[in-house]
């Protein structure tokens, strides 16, 4: 997760401060961080929250999984399901998200997801692609 991340999360301190930062989170309660585990191994997190890059509190989501876990459709349902939470259970009008241009897996994923590619943009210290997943498109 490292790779697209920007920060060195096999350094305990900064793995430390990252899941911090996520349990400090103070928007909706609807929304906000999660694991995903598999067994009862953490291999990855995700997020539905308003967007600290987009204007207007846009609900940005984002997933991030262990390399060794990739190919087997776990990002695909964790990302699913929170997509889902958000434009079906919640009725939110859309849900952003920002890729790595250089991440061709969650690229690949945010297209099977339905993800409208809109623009591209400076975001999180780099250049991402800008996609935007409607209701009855997901």
């Amino acid at each position: 997760m490292s790779t697209h991340l920007g920060a060195d999360l096999s350094d305990p301190d900064v793995a430390r401060a990252m899941v911090d930062n996520r349990l400090a989170y103070e928007g909706p309660p609807e929304l906000g961080h999660w694991v995903i585990m598999l067994d009862d191994d953490l291999i990855g997190l995700a997020h539905l929250r308003p967007s600290k890059e987009l204007p207007g509190d846009l609900p940005e989501i984002g997933w991030y999984l262990s390399a060794r876990h990739g190919g087997r459709g776990l990002a695909t349902e964790a990302a699913l399901a929170l997509l889902r939470r958000g434009l079906d259970e919640m009725g939110l009008n859309s849900v952003w998200a920002l890729v790595r241009v250089d991440n061709a897996p969650s690229l690949r994923l945010a297209e099977r997801l339905g993800f409208l590619v809109v623009g591209l943009g400076s975001h999180y210290n780099g250049a991402h692609r800008v996609h935007v997943a409607l209701p009855g498109r997901a």
